[in-house]
């Protein structure tokens, strides 16, 4: 019996895999805990569909992520703040301001928890700054704090 699994079942798949098994344990554990349904060709149909959707999502998440490495790659982001004599900031630089700057500089949003500070930005001065993309990739780019005047 054809059974497409809609959860993960140890030793037999992954969630959307089409497997032969015998009809009892497709009737008695697999389909009666709702890990499995029935492969029939409207369901194969659908699964085929959804394959195709998640691989189409996929390769526009890589575009979308080569081209966010593309625009930040070397780049140095300026940040104004208020600093005191000595240089150091009141309240420092954190990823939601530098994610902002970025947005308003370079007119691409990105998710701030990607943001890897190498410390909290408390100085004026330039900072090297990692930005996770997903999928194994990072870009990093600096951001210059500058007095505000």
């Amino acid at each position: 019996m054809k059974v497409i699994l809609i959860k993960q079942v140890a030793k037999l798949g992954n969630p959307g895999d089409v497997k032969e098994v015998s009809p009892g344990y497709a009737r008695n554990f697999l389909l009666s805990k709702g890990l499995a349904r029935q492969a029939t060709s409207a369901a194969l149909t659908e699964v085929a569909q959804e394959k195709q959707r998640k691989a189409r999502q996929k390769e526009q998440q890589a575009v979308k992520r080569h081209k966010l490495h593309d625009i930040l790659e070397g780049q140095t982001i300026l940040i104004r703040a208020t600093a005191n004599e000595a240089g150091h900031l009141f309240g420092g630089i954190d990823r939601a301001a530098i994610a902002a700057a970025i947005a308003k500089r370079k007119k691409v949003e990105i998710d701030s928890k990607g943001l890897e500070l190498p410390h909290h930005l408390k100085t004026l001065g330039k900072h090297e700054v990692v930005l996770e993309l997903g999928g194994g990739e990072q870009v990093t780019f600096t951001v210059d704090v500058q007095r505000e005047e």
